[in-house]
């Protein structure tokens, strides 16, 4: 009967030590790797796909009949943080700095500089509404002004890298 008792005991033990309790953490928890910002997801260098001057079709990276052919040289660079380099559609290169609104809302180049000075009509500012969640593969930038080098529409970018 000593026999029996042990062996049931035995068993309920190792029943309960076999379990694993949800309320116990484990002694080296894998640390969970943080979703990357806004500041680092853009940080990198990004080239034109499409791009829509007040909703039409200027530029389509797959497509050989484009209104402005220009947009296959656009070059944004924010590889640097908070300083970057821009090649727009007409070759022209401009150099200035960057940053983000607190929401990650926004995307503002200032400070813009190139071999004649600022962009036409922006004082070197150019603010840019970003449309969509960046990603490492896409980047969506509207721009909050009519821009004059855009024939003073809206321009929205489509960038990969």
């Amino acid at each position: 009967m000593k026999t029996i008792y042990n062996l049931i005991t035995l068993i309920i033990f190792s029943t309960f030590v076999g379990c694993k309790s949800e309320s116990v953490s484990p002694a080296n928890p894998t640390p969970v790797t943080p979703a990357p910002t806004v500041a680092e997801i853009i940080k990198k260098n990004w080239n034109a796909s499409t791009v829509l001057w007040d909703g039409v079709s200027q530029f389509d990276k797959t497509s050989s009949s484009n209104l402005i052919q220009g947009y296959n040289q656009y070059k944004l660079d924010l590889s640097n943080p908070s300083s970057l380099s821009i090649t727009e559609f007409d070759g022209k290169k401009f150099t200035g700095k960057y940053s983000l609104s607190t929401d990650n809302q926004k995307l503002i180049f200032t400070e813009l500089s190139g071999a004649d000075g600022a962009p036409s009509g922006t004082n070197g500012t150019i603010e840019y509404k970003i449309s969509s969640t960046p990603s490492s593969n896409s980047l969506v930038l509207e721009s909050t002004a009519p821009y004059v080098k855009a024939s003073n529409k809206i321009v929205k970018l489509n960038l990969i890298p």
